[in-house]
């Protein structure tokens, strides 16, 4: 089966399931359908939060601010993705007119089509993660319920999946068992958000990685036909895929800077959160049952916070191969006119591809970096606290 497409059958299905795919019919009824339950979760979730606001629940706190803050951190990511809607459809169509424009070249086409497995891999790949560390997640506290009940716990009192509190007894039967469900399955659908949004930014960065190395390699058949045919082809074609990769960033840039700055903060947060549980954990009588849920959702926020990072850092490497493409070319054996558009070239791939948090600082390992030692920082604070 031929790939016309870096996006993966799979993301495209969930873009049209949250109503960010172009042409979808109902699509805000779609989007403000999910939107307004989460809000109505968050709400009851929330409620949990202030009304175990007490240093005396501090563990109990903290481990219920997880799932808190994640939650949140999804609806301003589907909110400022929905605001900047237009800049997403532009997006793929401008994905779409650059598989249009390979199809018929069969070296642009195997460099997009490497690409392209990749991005569907990943995103497969990143869906199947979610779902099942979310599962474990969920469960876990079931798990450790059923070990210890006779040891710690009061079976008379039933838990969800999730910390959250309604305002009305839910300890009866079958209001029990329906809200449980109905709570798992959308802390399910929240976490497979999570992994759509990250699946997004990594294909668009492939995506327009793919379409540097068409230039790269565009540069190197330039040198081939000067070194061989003592002539050089015209760099009208060059010029017009260098400016789209920049607009391209530029997109990706305006569409993922508030994300990324949110992914910071919160992921900060939640980080320290789960380090305090996870140290908590070691000393209480859950064992290894609560050490393996914590370290699960440790993993898999810890994961999302380094995507980030490296699609940033990933994509700043790649606006730098053009540069190096560029100086390698035999631009010595080229007339001085071409010389001058070799030079304009290098000077405007002088201009660093990337993706930053509000305009304030890049996402790379650097930033990564700094988020895990904040982390540490805020976990030791917390355990001093408690």
């Amino acid at each position: 089966m031929t790939i016309t497409s870096t996006i993966s059958p799979a993301l495209k299905f969930g873009l049209q399931f949250l109503g960010f795919w172009p042409g979808v019919s109902y699509s805000t009824i779609y989007w403000s359908s999910f939107m307004s339950s989460m809000l109505i979760v968050q709400y009851f979730q929330y409620l949990y939060v202030f009304d175990h606001l007490k240093m005396s629940e501090l563990s109990n706190l903290v481990d219920s601010l997880v799932v808190t803050l994640d939650y949140s951190l999804s609806f301003l990511k589907l909110a400022s993705l929905w605001l900047h809607r237009r800049v997403l459809h532009k997006i793929l169509a401008d994905m779409d007119n650059d598989w249009r424009e390979c199809i018929n070249i069969e070296q642009h086409l195997y460099l997009m089509t490497i690409k392209a497995n990749i991005s569907h891999f990943f995103s497969n790949a990143l869906l199947s993660f979610n779902v099942i560390v979310a599962t474990l997640y969920l469960l876990g506290d079931y798990v450790i319920r059923f070990v210890f009940v006779t040891e710690k716990y009061n079976d008379t009192v039933r838990q969800l999946p999730i910390k959250i509190q309604f305002p009305f007894d839910i300890q009866q039967s079958p209001i029990f068992e329906f809200t449980a469900v109905t709570v798992f399955i959308h802390t399910m659908l929240q976490l497979w958000t999570i992994a759509i949004v990250n699946g997004l930014i990594f294909t668009l960065v492939l995506h327009v990685s793919g379409q540097i190395d068409i230039i790269c390699e565009e540069f190197k058949n330039i040198s081939k036909n000067i070194l061989f045919y003592g002539s050089s082809v015209p760099f009208g074609m060059l010029i017009e895929r260098h400016n789209k990769v920049i607009s391209f960033s530029d997109n990706i840039e305006q569409l993922f800077s508030f994300i990324a700055l949110m992914q910071v903060v919160w992921n900060t947060l939640v980080i320290c959160c789960l380090g305090f549980v996870f140290i908590i954990s070691i000393y209480n009588g859950a064992g290894v049952f609560m050490l393996m849920k914590t370290v699960l959702a440790y993993l898999a926020i810890t994961t999302e916070a380094f995507l980030i990072c490296f699609v940033g850092e990933y994509l700043s490497h790649k606006g730098k191969l053009i540069t190096s493409a560029t100086y390698e070319t035999l631009w010595y054996n080229m007339s001085s006119n071409q010389c001058k558009i070799i030079m304009l070239i290098m000077m405007r791939s002088q201009k660093r591809l990337a993706i930053t948090a509000g305009n304030m600082l890049y996402m790379s390992f650097e930033t990564f970096t700094s988020i895990m030692k904040a982390s540490a920082s805020y976990v030791s604070v917390l355990i001093a606290m408690y």
